[in-house]
């Protein structure tokens, strides 16, 4: 098989020789004939299920975990390979009784392990009780049935991930489904809430979360996105505060695809957004960014002589803080998605000093240390930008965003990274030539010297130890020696 390492490949053999039919379902299925790489395989048969997985893992030096003890299901690592193994469900008679009680059809189809090992998915003798490669074929996502959605209600969360991933329709009666359904998802582990939304936010996820808002289900994960509905905004912009939102999203799905459309060709060898375009994750992380930038707004609404939301950015950060917690989102992942609320008014910031030619290195060099992935920070930015288009925008604002980025990549490409490497003073010349213990204070004051040297004003070390003797002095005076 195409998707799968020669290993698991042979584990797999050995495996359909077994006297107990197994079969394939799931996923695999679905994307074998979608010609998706896959990396874990849903292996089901009538019983048994943790005895094989146990024997797997300990004849291929794998790992056993336990994924569902009371439902039968195992899984078995190898390596970045999985094989889950599970009991047809609630004791099925049939291995179709058991694909009726998946979540969709184009999930509930299977062959014997042995032709899945064997045959060109074309010739497979699928078993496909409910027309899921038809609805493969046009690309359409339907529930098996209204229970379904009730013995495990993240499945709906799931229709929405799935048409992101896939590029798939979900079907009218699906969504009617979900609409009258929708709060059950309550009922679920906070943790499989988040796996479900980080594996959405990896995949172009705009359309499909104006779907969830339109079917309520959004502002049972999201409540705070409904505060921001009907939030009038400066003439900036043309939508309230929850659209400019949801349009955000979507811009930042069109600058994820194609950042050459938006920032222009690489100025360097190195493009800087290849490694976003490669990280699921960190792509998840702008999304979200971009869905939540301003979901500081109608918590700092207030009408002066315009409409202002002052600190908008600071509260938004900490809003969607609370929103990672309660969703058991990963520290880092929650942190990451906050920073970058936080300084999202960053570049239009440093945008008026560009344009007024007064942008200083000194901003440029603290934007970078703050902001130190700060091409998924001008991504957010541009989204923002294109998600706005009231009379008072400026003209070219995209284009100028773009520029400004190219002048703050130059500045760290060809100075500021080339000084990181060879700093002119470090820590132990604190402690050798001036006597300071190692505390806090040190990082000031490299910072300072750091600081100075992006702005041209030391270039050598003499010039460096001088002015850190100056610093010290002024800073402990007389109790200096």
């Amino acid at each position: 098989m195409k998707f799968i390492p020669t290993s698991i490949y042979k584990v797999l053999r050995n495996l359909a020789e077994a006297e107990q039919e197994i079969y394939v379902a799931g996923g695999p299925i679905r994307d074998s004939f979608l010609e998706r790489p896959f990396k874990d395989i849903d292996l089901t048969l009538p019983k048994g299920a943790r005895e094989i997985a146990q024997k797997i893992a300990r004849n291929s030096d794998g790992h056993f975990i336990p994924l569902d003890e009371e439902e039968g299901v195992f899984r078995v690592a190898i390596n970045d390979f999985f094989l889950d193994f599970s009991n047809f469900r609630q004791g099925s008679s049939s291995i179709e009784k058991d694909l009726g009680l998946r979540d969709f059809t184009v999930n509930a189809m299977a062959v014997t392990l042995k032709e899945f090992l064997s045959l060109n998915p074309a010739y497979w003798n699928l078993i496909d009780p409910f027309e899921g490669k038809k609805d493969l074929s046009r690309g359409l996502l339907r529930a098996l049935g209204r229970q379904n959605f009730l013995d495990d209600p993240l499945r709906m969360l799931r229709g929405y991930r799935l048409a992101a991933e896939l590029g798939f329709t979900l079907d009218l009666q699906t969504r009617k489904w979900i609409k009258e359904l929708h709060e059950h998802l309550n009922c679920v582990a906070k943790e499989r809430i988040a796996a479900e939304l980080e594996r959405l936010f990896s995949h172009p996820a705009g359309k499909v979360v104006w779907l969830m808002a339109e079917d309520y289900i959004l502002f049972d994960i999201f409540p705070e996105l409904e505060m921001a509905r009907g939030v009038a905004q400066p003439t900036f912009h043309h939508l309230d505060v929850f659209e400019h939102l949801l349009l955000a999203l979507e811009m930042a799905d069109l600058v994820l695809e194609s950042p050459k459309k938006y920032f222009g060709e690489a100025l360097f060898n190195e493009d800087p957004f290849v490694s976003i375009k490669k990280n699921s994750r960190t792509k998840a992380v702008i999304r979200l960014a971009a869905l939540f930038h301003d979901i500081g707004k109608p918590h700092t609404f207030a009408i002066r002589h315009r409409i202002t939301f002052y600190e908008h950015d600071r509260v938004g950060a900490e809003i969607f803080f609370k929103i990672g917690e309660r969703l058991r989102f990963s520290k880092k992942f929650k942190k990451e998605v906050a920073h970058l609320i936080r300084h999202h008014m960053r570049p239009f910031h440093l945008l008026h000093e560009f344009r007024a030619g007064r942008l200083s290195r000194r901003a440029m060099r603290r934007l970078i240390k703050d902001v130190p992935n700060y091409p998924a920070l001008f991504m957010v930015a541009m989204a923002d930008s294109l998600a706005s288009a009231g009379p008072d925008k400026e003209s070219n604002l995209e284009k100028e965003l773009a520029e400004l980025f190219w002048e703050i990549h130059r500045f760290n490409e060809e100075i500021l990274i080339k000084q990181e490497k060879e700093r002119l003073v470090t820590g132990q010349d604190l402690i050798d030539l001036f006597g300071l213990e190692p505390g806090p204070i040190f990082r000031e004051l490299l910072e300072a010297v750091e600081e100075a040297r992006s702005e041209g004003k030391i270039k050598t070390r003499e010039e460096a130890l001088s002015l850190l003797g100056f610093l010290i002095q002024e800073k402990f005076g007389e109790n200096f020696k």
